[in-house]
């Protein structure tokens, strides 16, 4: 073997790792894309998480509104407003 020939197998295996390296890099890229990849599931963890959020905002937001109308009860009932003469 001439030392042009193990140039070119040089070359040859320096292209062939690098294929490797590159499909391996593709593979990791489409099992953390596909659909029960890692970010998939990431996201999915995200949603019910934002899901869990709204739900909780929602009752806060309803139970806030009883607690204005029970103040405005209390209120009412205090001062005497909703009894005032019409005359």
């Amino acid at each position: 073997m001439n030392g042009q020939e193990r140039e070119q197998n040089k070359k040859i295996n320096q292209l062939n790792r690098r294929v490797n390296r590159l499909e391996r890099t593709v593979n990791t890229i489409n099992l953390d894309l596909e659909p029960d990849g890692r970010i998939s599931d990431a996201f999915e963890q995200i949603e019910n998480h934002l899901d869990e959020q709204d739900k909780r905002l929602d009752k806060l937001s309803h139970d806030m509104n009883q607690v204005k109308a029970s103040l405005n009860i209390i209120v009412e009932h205090i001062t005497g407003v909703n009894d005032l003469p019409e005359e």
